[in-house]
């Protein structure tokens, strides 16, 4: 018997491990291993919320659901009054949600609890095309969005059409200077001075609603600059050059704001001594207050036969652009969540302008999208404030609450210790300052 000894080269061992893995793909796709759509992960996504009761989202949760059967959406409505405080514990407990609302004023508070949107559902471009110039800067940093907005509300002036038309009042101030014209005819005084009728809510800082806001934007409107170029100090009290003339944006608006409630003043019309300023004008007591369109059931429901009137905030006289101020809820998904990617997937179908455009009208709030706000515009009540968003602006507040509180200091400072508009808004910055570095 002859025996013969064979070489195997080795293009003819590649050419074997070629066939056997070609058999085995036959053989895996033949029983239906390979070629099969991985099965979805099935989630059910935490969705907590302030304002809006589940029959809001029922609608648009179940219809999400007909298109992605693995995914339930379960709404919890939380008290906004204890709604920071719950979501912090719930993060730190483990517990956290999936889908949190989120303040427009949080980014520098909270920004590193939660995860940017990733960019293959939206990109920054596509970001501004889509939102009003305001949520990139509320919502975006380090070239990564962190939230989307649901809706969006803008500050305007509401005022009592009846005591308007009893003072002979045409038209709503469409400046600071003719608003202090309308105040002076609104508000009456007696022999000695004391305030017998209030003609608006503002200048005092503890029974007026929005101070902090209504006083940021006079700010901005004069052209304070809130904040250094860097984040890292309040700039509200710098001095600036206009024309030869040395003068401080920020101490001017305070001093302005503060006039009105000022018995020295001519605009005097609002004290420390009066009610809340939303209770004051439910029950017929001041003219006019400046608030969110969010407020205006709640007018409605304690003063159903109060005739309200909406107009836009008033401007600096011979202002080349109009300024005004925002404040609003985004959803964003926190770095906790178990399912981050479905989170944001929700949120970007829950962002698409027919489900934005719905869940505005449900819950009777201005829409978030430049093309549903553009439709707004002409709707009798919420016109006004859907204009205003598009110049609407904020500014990047390292606590939101603690700067609130330091705001008002500031103004009793001016109306209750007699300090200089120029020493109090230096002490004011010099803790917002230390408040940033913190």
């Amino acid at each position: 018997m002859i025996i013969r000894n064979y070489q195997i080269t080795r293009t003819q061992l590649i050419i074997f491990g070629a066939i056997a893995v070609i058999i085995i793909i036959l053989g895996l796709v033949f029983f239906g291993v390979i070629g099969r759509a991985p099965a979805p992960q099935r989630a059910t996504l935490e969705f907590w919320g302030v304002y809006d009761d589940s029959s809001a989202w029922r609608a648009i949760t179940d219809e999400y659901r007909k298109a992605h059967p693995e995914i339930f959406v379960n709404y919890t409505e939380i008290n906004p009054d204890t709604y920071e405080k719950d979501l912090l514990e719930a993060l730190a407990s483990g517990n956290a949600p999936d889908i949190i609302m989120f303040h427009s004023s949080w980014l520098p508070k909270h920004g590193n609890k939660v995860v940017p949107i990733p960019q293959t559902l939206m990109t920054i471009r596509q970001f501004q095309e889509t939102f009003p110039d305001v949520a990139t800067t509320n919502f975006v940093a380090n070239n990564q969005i962190y939230a989307l907005p649901v809706w969006i509300d803008a500050l305007a002036m509401l005022y009592n059409k009846d005591l308007f038309n009893t003072a002979g009042i045409a038209v709503p101030p469409k400046t600071w200077d003719d608003f202090i014209r309308v105040v002076q005819k609104l508000s009456n005084k007696d022999k000695f001075g004391n305030l017998t009728k209030s003609g608006a809510a503002i200048g005092a800082a503890n029974n007026v609603n929005n101070v902090a806001d209504i006083l940021s934007l006079l700010m901005l409107q004069t052209g304070a600059k809130m904040i250094s170029d860097d984040g890292t100090s309040a700039a509200f009290e710098r001095q600036i050059q206009t024309g030869g003339v040395v003068w401080n944006p920020g101490e001017s608006a305070l001093r302005f704001y503060t006039d009105f409630a000022n018995p020295k003043s001519a605009a005097y019309t609002w004290n420390d001594g009066q009610t809340n300023s939303l209770d004051a004008f439910a029950g017929g007591k001041t003219a006019i207050i400046f608030d969110y369109a969010v407020t205006i059931p709640q007018i409605k429901e304690r003063a159903p036969g109060l005739r309200l009137g909406t107009a836009a905030m008033p401007q600096l006289e011979g202002a080349s652009k109009s300024v005004n101020y925002a404040d609003y809820w985004g959803y964003a998904v926190p770095a906790a969540s178990r399912y981050p990617n479905e989170a944001w997937q929700f949120i970007f179908y829950a962002s698409g302008k027919d489900i934005n455009k719905y869940f505005s009208t449900a819950v009777g709030r201005l829409a978030s999208r430049r093309d549903v706000i553009a439709e707004e515009q002409t709707d009798p009540n919420l016109g006004v404030f859907a204009e205003e968003i598009l110049s609407a602006v904020s500014w990047y507040q390292a606590d939101p609450a603690e700067i609130e509180a330091i705001f008002k200091e500031m103004i009793n400072a001016v109306i209750l210790k007699n300090t200089s508009p120029a020493n109090a808004i230096a002490d004011a910055a010099s803790k917002v300052t230390f408040l940033m570095r913190k």
